[in-house]
């Protein structure tokens, strides 16, 4: 009977841990196709400067796009191909380059961490809109 009862209990286990695996995935599946953005004010200028990020599904990779603007007036765009990852409860990983995209489906929030070549490690919180 001891034996029966830590099979299951280990098969239960077994059990919660992927369904949480799985929950976690799909809730970043979820929000991972929708647009974010970022908005700040630099000392001396008089604008509003903002980012938006979108998120296009193209087969087994990701087309991400952030879009720069200042006072409405759109700057430039920067885009590159990213693909999904597993580890960790999911997140996109650029090809070619060192940027990740972390996603908080509950705060609604995406984290954008960059290390350039040469440069300084920037992370900044995005806000789904």
């Amino acid at each position: 009977m001891m034996k029966r009862s830590n099979l299951f209990s280990r098969l239960s286990a077994a059990f919660t841990t992927a369904l949480r695996f799985w929950c976690e995935h799909a809730a970043v599946f979820e929000v991972i196709e929708k647009r974010y953005a970022r908005e700040w004010r630099e000392e001396g200028t008089d604008g509003l400067f903002s980012v938006q990020i979108r998120i296009i599904r193209c087969g087994s990779v990701y087309h991400v796009a952030q879009s720069f603007y200042f006072n409405d007036s759109y700057i430039k765009d920067v885009t590159w191909l990213a693909t999904y990852t597993w580890s960790a409860g999911g997140y996109l990983v650029a090809l070619g380059s060192d940027r990740y995209l972390f996603f908080d489906p509950l705060q609604k929030q995406l984290y954008l961490e960059d290390w350039p070549d040469g440069g300084l490690r920037t992370l900044d919180k995005y806000k789904q809109i």
